[in-house]
């Protein structure tokens, strides 16, 4: 799970940077406090959940699809964000 989460955190971090926001415009997108999007900028993930990191993503448009294949030892895990069609 911790995989997961990591990647999810930095999705959501190249996400933001991509946008170039600030962290106040990303608390703001983000619907969370200013403290807590500098929790995330600093990289506490122990401070998020999975459903949480989901829930960011989610508010700021995009959707996530996740593979499981244990017979890919390599990459067991494929996550894939994609911008949500409204």
């Amino acid at each position: 799970m911790k995989h997961l989460k990591t990647q999810l955190f930095m999705t959501l971090i190249t996400l933001i940077r991509e946008k170039e926001w600030t962290q106040a415009v990303a608390a703001k997108k983000l619907h969370v406090s200013a403290p807590r999007m500098s929790n995330l900028f600093k990289g506490y993930l122990e401070k998020f959940s999975i459903d949480t990191l989901l829930e960011m993503l989610v508010r700021i448009g995009y959707k996530v699809d996740v593979d499981f294949n244990p017979e890919n030892k390599a990459h067991p895990l494929v996550i894939n964000v994609k911008k949500a069609t409204l």
